[in-house]
């Protein structure tokens, strides 16, 4: 594959529009859960934060899509800010569904420079999707929630892994079409968008709690799987959940290699 061409465009952009999924949060076949669990889904402080979160990319896509003057590439952007929007409004459903408060936190304005936006934000969502595939999968083995409600959960985190292949492939092709000299330039800002949403999480945590959001999350987890162990098991659930995509499409790298450089350590 010549990375930036023209076929290399048509190749992730018909990738992602052909393989998303027409559905309604109400759609989704959602269980009816006990006292118990739905006190312990509750008690995760993260809940305003990752409806906020997830309305804000929608905003920041929507945005980004509408100024992007390639018809094919526009239709991709717009299409993923429709389903990270969806991730927000599948979100409440779930939280209003089974009574669990949460805040609206009002919408941040958007950058000036949203094509940086979406590269930092794109950042992020490689992050946060290698992590979520390593959780979802403790979340099949403990037992600690009913097998229904993670299926519900299973087409969604799916969903990412498209996500990722093609914020993945566009980083690549914006590169590729920018001058020998300039692709320098954006490398150092992709690396740096990595490092950027990598420390935002960082402090999230800390916002959200620090040590005792980390004793939470191992208060409502039954797995006492190490964390190198728990690396292991992302980068396994990683290529998993990217095999069954076209093979010509350029895989996310940086962040598997660098907890893979992470676990050496551990």
């Amino acid at each position: 594959m010549d990375w930036g061409s023209d076929e290399h465009k048509e190749l992730f952009c018909r990738f992602f529009i052909d393989t998303h999924k027409p559905f309604t949060p109400d759609e989704l076949p959602w269980p009816d859960l006990d006292g118990v669990t739905i006190e312990k889904l509750a008690g995760f402080p993260i809940w305003d934060y990752a409806v906020h979160t997830e309305r804000q990319v929608f905003n920041k896509l929507t945005a980004y899509a509408a100024e992007e003057p390639d018809p094919l590439l526009k239709e991709a952007l717009a299409l993923q800010a429709y389903e990270e929007g969806r991730h927000a409004d599948i979100l409440k459903y779930f939280l209003n569904r089974y009574d669990i408060p949460f805040k609206e936190i009002p919408d941040r304005p958007l950058p000036d420079n949203l094509e940086r936006c979406f590269m930092s934000t794109g950042a992020g969502e490689c992050i946060d999707s290698f992590f979520a595939f390593g959780f979802l999968e403790i979340s099949k083995s403990t037992g600690d929630y009913p097998t229904e409600l993670i299926e519900v959960m299973e087409p969604i985190v799916q969903e990412e892994a498209r996500h990722i292949l093609f914020i993945q492939n566009w980083l690549l092709f914006q590169k590729q079409r920018r001058t020998y000299a300039l692709r320098g330039v954006h490398s150092f800002l992709t690396l740096w968008s990595f490092w950027a949403a990598g420390w935002s999480r960082l402090m999230d945590l800390k916002n959200l709690g620090g040590s005792a959001f980390t004793i939470q999350a191992r208060e409502h987890e039954n797995s006492s799987m190490s964390p190198k162990d728990f690396i292991n098991l992302c980068q396994r659930e990683n290529k998993r959940r990217l095999a069954p995509f076209d093979e010509r499409l350029a895989r996310p790298k940086l962040v598997p290699r660098v907890m893979s450089a992470a676990s050496f350590f551990l």
